[in-house]
């Protein structure tokens, strides 16, 4: 068994201990799917624990000897985001369990963020909140001057606390794959990076012209960032076509 604590949830050590143990048949279900997301009472305390669904064998193999676990991965990055000041919940704890030697299954504990994402006000059915819309914008070039690019910046993955005319605070969430620069990543990289946040076309043209905008740049940009969107859909496209052949292939 593989672990790291947050120092300053010492106290919480019998609990993150005994979670494969307690995990199944405790807590409070939030979410189940591929992952299982569970919410706990520790010592007073509510914390969020996600089991990540057990890896493929291949996937194994890879996450024990070459590259780090996605609980591993998603409690270091949440720790960088923090000292770069953006918003995650608090790394609290990860824990990594073996059979036979691989990993199997890992558990990342965090701390409690209920804002909603901003899916429910820009992919809803009625008219999308333009306002959240250019604030969200302003946020991508915020997490891109940072240096930081989260490899799945999408409406579910960014939450939101509306706070009127003082505007909005944003936080993100599943935090395992992403990546850091030194300062702003190259420009195509922030390009594709907002790409990945909406199919709908009229709210990715209002947050595309937003995001050029803010970071002074023009038409040039533009047309790249639409360009690189244009290949984003068409690769998504033949994605949920292979899905569907190997569904065909596997329902013969």
């Amino acid at each position: 068994m593989r672990m790291e604590i947050n120092p300053s949830y010492e106290h919480m050590r019998d609990f993150i201990v005994a979670l494969p143990e307690r995990f199944d048949h405790e807590g409070t279900l939030i979410y189940d799917d591929r992952n299982i997301i569970k919410k706990f009472d520790v010592a007073g305390e509510t914390v969020v624990v996600k089991r990540y669904r057990r890896p493929l064998f291949v996937q194994r193999v890879a996450y024990t000897f070459f590259r780090k676990g996605k609980a591993r991965r998603a409690y270091h990055n949440a720790a960088r985001l923090l000292q770069l000041g953006v918003s995650t919940p608090v790394n609290i704890a990860y824990l990594e369990t073996r059979s036979n030697g691989l990993l199997e299954y890992g558990y990342l504990v965090t701390g409690v963020d209920d804002n909603p994402p901003i899916r429910d006000r820009l992919e809803g059915p009625k008219p999308f909140d333009r306002r959240l819309a250019e604030a969200f914008a302003g946020y991508a070039v915020q997490l891109h001057e940072k240096g930081v690019l989260h490899d799945d910046l999408n409406c579910s993955n960014v939450q939101f606390d509306d706070r009127g005319e003082e505007g909005f605070a944003f936080s993100v969430i599943d935090i395992n794959r992403m990546h850091f620069t030194e300062g702003w990543p190259p420009l195509e990289e922030c390009l594709e990076n907002i790409t990945r946040f909406t199919y709908k076309e009229d709210l990715f043209d209002l947050v595309a012209k937003t995001y050029i905008k803010l970071r002074g740049m023009g038409q040039a940009e533009l047309d790249l960032l639409y360009k690189v969107k244009r290949r984003h859909n068409a690769s998504r496209v033949r994605k949920k076509r292979m899905k569907q052949v190997k569904r065909w292939l596997r329902g013969r």
